[in-house]
């Protein structure tokens, strides 16, 4: 006995055709909005990058002065002078635009210091950047995290500015710097 062969599809080429290519420009919308959201998240972790610093160096010691905030702003203003990479311009203009915004959010308690945060921006760095271009960001970052660090501390210039626990967090951030600057996987002669 034969086997009775499954019903025809009774629907037109035409319209077989348009369900097919309805289907990928879904699947095309989708992946437009994921690459969207992902950029969305990007910017956001790179703005936020230099606050995060600021409030792992300057909360190291469980609390942030007014001249830690002071030096801070300082920095930003100063990034002319301070950034040998235009990104890192770019990131420390952003946070400077948004700094009360920002502070207000990290007072009020909107704002968690998080070393995680500071290594997923290192990470999307490592993946679109040169080895060049990464090596100018993250000697910015580093003048940037040690300005932070010496702001309020040391005794008549007699001691060390910068405590134990920043030393520490320094040197976490060193530690990700190098290994991403090793792993470097970007484009060669990206701009600076």
């Amino acid at each position: 006995m034969a086997k009775k062969s499954e019903p025809l599809d009774n629907r037109s080429v035409e319209e077989q055709i348009k369900e097919e290519w309805t289907a990928k420009a879904k699947i095309q919308d989708e992946k437009e909005k994921l690459r969207a959201d992902k950029t969305d998240e990007v910017q956001k972790l790179l703005k936020s990058l230099p606050f995060q610093i600021f409030i792992l160096v300057a909360d190291a010691d469980g609390r942030i002065d007014h001249k830690e905030f002071t030096g801070f702003k300082e920095f930003l203003r100063g990034r002319a002078k301070n950034c040998s990479s235009t990104y890192t311009k770019r990131m420390f203009h952003s946070t400077l635009v948004d700094y009360s915004d920002t502070t207000k959010r990290y007072l009020e308690g909107g704002i968690q210091k998080d070393i995680q945060l500071v290594f997923k921006a290192i990470e999307y760095i490592q993946k679109y950047t040169s080895e060049e271009v990464m090596i100018a960001i993250f000697k910015d970052l580093k003048e940037l995290a040690i300005a932070i660090a010496e702001a309020s501390g040391g005794i008549l210039g007699i001691t060390s500015p910068i405590c134990k626990k920043e030393a520490a967090i320094l040197s976490q951030m060193d530690i990700a710097f190098s290994q991403a600057i090793a792993g470097a996987r970007g484009k060669k002669n990206v701009a600076k």
